[in-house]
């Protein structure tokens, strides 16, 4: 056995062991085995045709497709600024130091990474009822789909390794091949828009449609990745043997692009993976951690506002508008983008964008800034009352959680062709949710403060949230049911109930910042 295999085997051996050894992470993984077996169960049920018939199975590919280009986009850009690490600070120590050929200690790195990537990707099987009930396939179906998004981070951790080592010794370079990427994608984009721009619209069918011309398959790795899922999904070897080929040819691709570009490998790695490692030694020991750029353009430096307490309002006021891209967070950027997507998926059932909206604000709302200000230690020692600070120090997000609601809402009016009230309705709906999860936080930090029990806050962040979001939901599902003709009142009625629980809540946890955790 080789110095490598041996390593991995025993890293593998040794996160088993630590899991079974460690409650918390433990009672994690079982809960996520439970509902997995679950999922599965009921996924591999017969297949039996709803009343209103399975929608085009080329719209799942045409998601799926979306999905893997939307993956790879976002991890290669990461070439641009600090790379995309696949060794721990223990793999530098250990293993850049031993006499090993850089090629195989490469190609361990990677194969950690594909690891790594399917263990991220999870998520998609927990969709397998969604994907049966709409699509008519089975829960296979969405292990191909998950060895696909595996193998397109794989291939993206490469291409931003390649980026990385071709831009990181010349800022021209960096800006000329960002603006080549750009306009690159921008050209995929508006080939996509006016292939789908029919008979005056965009509709969805016209979208799946412009999704099956060859020009889309060349978009790097996601279209043959989507093509092989889809030819595993329909039994079509020759589609399989193809995605099969194209990965190869990439990744032989990735090995001469390195050596041409003649870079030390360890040096181009030895840096992200030391942003890496203090990131992640950052929320072991309690700590906000803040992706900075390297440049930063300060303008008008200072707060100059506020008073006690309220400067930590003015401080987020000033962090977040550095933090905008084209006036709006990247945050804002990905909801409104799901809330566009959603309206191509469920154009007829306008309640189905409102959950999807929902559902991405439970991990928005947990990456607030209010919380990384709770790990610093500044905001205990301001000579104000508790409840006075932690005001202030969640005001912040009133103000753009409206606007997102707001903004995300606006195409649904548009494209979904819902009317005024239901948009108001839904935009009311999301604030009062954004309240609710806010203050679920704030509970969560009450109860377990700066404990590494991660596992646990996470299940128990998901577990309040249904508990305290049900009288909302219980009483706009009664409200629809009794009294269909007023289902657009049951928003309204239930962002009131959210917004008294969320005061409830925030109540209770009046004085966080006064308990020592």
């Amino acid at each position: 056995m080789s110095a490598l295999t041996y390593l991995l085997t025993r890293k593998l051996k040794n996160n088993i062991l630590s899991v079974l050894k460690t409650p918390s992470k433990l009672i994690f993984v079982l809960i996520l085995a439970a509902f997995m077996i679950f999922t599965a169960l009921t996924g591999n049920e017969a297949v039996q045709e709803n009343i209103y018939g399975f929608r085009d199975i080329n719209e799942l590919y045409a998601i799926v497709m979306l999905l893997y280009s939307i993956v790879f986009v976002m991890i290669s850009k990461n070439g641009f600024y600090n790379g995309a690490s696949m060794f721990s600070m223990a793999d530098v120590n250990m293993i850049f130091t031993a006499p090993l050929n850089q090629s195989k200690v490469l190609s361990f790195g990677l194969f950690q990474q594909l690891g790594r990537s399917l263990l991220i990707g999870y998520f998609i099987l927990y969709q397998s009822t969604l994907v049966r009930d709409t699509y008519g396939v089975g829960f296979s179906a969405l292990i191909y789909i998950l060895i696909g998004y595996g193998v397109t981070v794989f291939l993206a951790q490469m291409t931003a390794m390649v980026v990385y080592s071709l831009t990181s010794c010349s800022d021209k370079k960096k800006t000329a091949l960002k603006w080549v990427c750009m306009i690159f994608v921008g050209c995929f984009v508006a080939y996509t828009a006016l292939s789908a721009y029919k008979d005056g619209g965009i509709t969805i069918a016209n979208l799946v449609l412009a999704s099956r011309s060859m020009v889309l398959r060349f978009f790097p790795v996601s279209g043959i990745t989507a093509l092989a899922v889809e030819g595993a999904i329909q039994g079509e070897p020759l589609k399989i043997a193809g995605g099969a080929a194209y990965c190869i040819g990439f990744w032989l691709l990735y090995r001469l692009a390195i050596k041409l570009i003649n870079s030390d490998y360890y040096e181009d790695v030895l840096q992200s993976t030391e942003v890496s490692y203090s990131a992640i030694q950052a929320r072991k020991e309690g700590k906000a951690a803040e992706n900075a750029p390297r440049n930063v353009k300060t303008g008008k430096i200072g707060i100059n506002k506020g008073f006690g307490a309220s400067v930590i309002a003015e401080k987020h006021k000033i962090e977040n508008r550095r933090s905008k891209v084209f006036l709006l967070s990247t945050m804002s950027l990905v909801m409104i983008a799901f809330s566009v997507l959603g309206c191509f998926i469920f154009s007829d059932m306008p309640v189905g964008i409102f959950v999807l909206n929902v559902y991405m604000l439970t991990m928005g709302v947990a990456a607030g800034r209010w919380g990384k200000e709770l790990a610093y230690p500044y905001i205990y020692l301001i000579p104000e009352k508790p409840h006075i600070k932690l005001w202030y120090t969640i005001k912040g997000e009133f103000m753009p959680l409206i606007a997102e609601s707001i903004l995300c809402f606006i195409p649904v009016y548009f494209i979904a062709h819902t009317n005024i009230s239901e948009t108001l309705g839904m935009i009311a709906g999301r604030i009062s949710f954004g309240l609710l999860f806010i203050s679920v936080n704030l509970l969560l930090q009450r109860l377990f403060g700066s404990s590494d029990k991660k596992f646990l806050i996470l299940i128990a962040y998901f577990l309040f949230i249904l508990l305290f979001s049900a009288p909302g939901i219980f009483t706009a599902v009664t409200i629809s049911v009794l009294y269909p003709f007023y289902f657009i009142a049951a928003y309204f009625i239930m962002s009131a109930v959210n917004i008294v629980v969320a005061a409830v809540l925030a109540f209770c946890c009046r004085n966080t910042l006064s308990i020592s955790n």
